[in-house]
């Protein structure tokens, strides 16, 4: 499960994109986007971020079935702001400073070394959710300039 660290992130910025699930997902599985349809990818800069309901809400397990429609979270909109994650997309081993990045399977490792990433600031609780901060892009090189 994904959270807005801060209410002003959805007020201000609304970083969603509507799609339908192309397979089988869990809530705060990472993928992309196309023509429409959401599929699970690595290195991935969009994470399904529906509101639960039933007898499943918070469980870190939130099963989303295909060709249900699903809210994604845009990261690109959220370069340089935090988040909270929660449930099974967060590797078993984290510590405050991992860079994680998504695989295949929508889940999240540690090990990035390029954008699109999300870096650990905190620990929640008893290793319960991790608070991240978003890099979407690397940032631009300097430019130097010449004197003469």
């Amino acid at each position: 499960m994904i959270k807005f660290r801060n209410i002003s992130q959805i007020e201000k910025l609304y970083p969603f994109v509507k799609a339908v699930a192309g397979t089988d997902v869990y809530n705060g599985d990472f993928g992309t986007v196309t023509e429409g349809t959401f599929a699970l990818a690595a290195n991935a800069k969009q994470v399904v971020m529906n509101i639960e309901v039933g007898d499943d809400e918070g469980l870190d397990k939130y099963f989303i079935a295909k060709g249900s429609d699903l809210r994604v979270l845009d990261l690109d909109k959220l370069d340089g702001q935090e988040l909270e994650i929660y449930g099974k997309q967060i590797p078993t081993v984290v510590a405050k400073g991992d860079k994680l990045k998504s695989t295949a399977t929508g889940d999240l490792v540690n090990g990035a070394t390029a954008a699109p990433y999300v870096e650990v600031t905190e620990i929640i609780g008893n290793h319960k959710g991790i608070v991240v901060g978003v890099v979407a892009s690397d940032p631009a090189p300097a430019t130097q300039s010449v004197s003469k």
